[in-house]
């Protein structure tokens, strides 16, 4: 290798190591978002190049879950984010993301906001994996029920449900015999 060459090559891996944590961060990138809607709980995923920094504020009433990541820009990957909660979702009624701060510098790192409006109340839990196998760094966000339903409860609700099913259209059969 030419002088020169490692010269320009050990100049440019010395700023990368002069630079803070929100600067490294500041160029994450969104590799997949995924969401995993379950009776049991439902997982939200945001998959990085990077690790993400994250805050989290939980409000009881009405019942919200707001998460600030550092370090990220808006993207659409994010955004795709708001198209894959699905309105049976039993746990989030909707979710609303944007820009909450730009970044001014170093020290004021971007901030994007994601705020999940839930159907009642629930015990978040926000962590970070590190990457495994075919998965960058992963953001995950699981939210498990306050009250959790007794299995037995389930099955004799499912049962009712389906029971009136069964009456409502032998119900309409009759109507129209």
């Amino acid at each position: 290798m030419k002088r020169r060459s490692l010269l320009q090559l050990s100049a440019k891996s010395g700023l990368v190591l002069l630079l803070s944590k929100h600067q490294i961060v500041r160029g994450a990138g969104i590799v997949a978002v995924r969401v995993w809607p379950a009776a049991e709980y439902t997982r939200i995923t945001i998959e990085s190049d990077v690790a993400l920094i994250t805050k989290q504020t939980f409000i009881k009433e009405p019942p919200r879950l707001a998460v600030d990541i550092e370090g990220l820009e808006l993207s659409p990957a994010l955004r795709e984010l708001v198209a894959k909660i699905k309105a049976d979702d039993p746990y989030i009624g909707g979710l609303r993301i944007g820009q909450f701060k730009t970044s001014t510098s170093a020290e004021a790192p971007a901030i994007v906001r994601l705020v999940l409006d839930l159907k009642q109340a629930v015990l978040p839990q926000v962590f970070a994996l590190q990457p495994v196998a075919g998965y960058a760094h992963r953001l995950v966000i699981d939210l498990y029920p306050a009250v959790a339903m007794d299995p037995l409860e389930i099955l004799i609700a499912e049962r009712m449900a389906e029971s009136k099913r069964q009456q409502i259209g032998c119900a309409t059969n009759q109507t129209t015999d």
